[in-house]
């Protein structure tokens, strides 16, 4: 396998765009004003609900969870979080790490959220569908039809 220079430059952006959400959550003392105990509590709601879904999905991929861009399994997985979504770990990771700005009642980490990590999830995650059609071919896009991105397909 020929490998990029820039292989690893997806994952140096998720780091990168998370450690930032959470410097900023924690750091800058602008907070929104909602009262600290709904905001804690519905932030480590989401914190454990995304983790729980990253779990339940690495649980499926197996040995591919630590993997790069490039697909590590000779099959296609479309069992538990997967039949709803594509990418369920970085919905999972998204919905956790937005937890931690709203549970600091953060308006500059949810922005952090939206502007920076979100951006670098769905770069990956472009990267990877393209290496998936390519190790794939139909049967992906047969997948890819039916399920939603990031989000499950409400329109089937």
């Amino acid at each position: 396998m020929n490998q990029s220079k820039n292989e690893f430059l997806p994952s140096i952006l998720n780091v990168t765009a998370g450690i930032a959400v959470f410097l900023i959550s924690f750091l800058v003392k602008i907070r929104v004003p909602i009262d600290i105990r709904v905001a804690k509590s519905l932030g480590i709601l989401m914190v454990f609900v995304g983790i729980a879904l990253v779990i339940w999905s690495a649980m499926h991929i197996k040995e591919a969870f630590f993997g790069e861009v490039e697909p590590k399994l000779d099959v296609l997985i479309k069992t538990g979080p997967y039949r709803f979504v594509r990418h369920p770990v970085y919905l999972g990771m998204t919905i956790a790490l937005t937890g931690i700005p709203v549970a600091m009642r953060s308006c500059y980490g949810l922005i952090g959220v939206f502007l920076l990590f979100l951006p670098s999830e769905i770069y990956r995650a472009k990267l990877e569908e393209k290496a998936l059609k390519g190790k794939f071919g139909s049967e992906w896009e047969d997948y890819a039809a039916r399920t939603g991105f990031m989000l499950p397909s409400v329109i089937k």
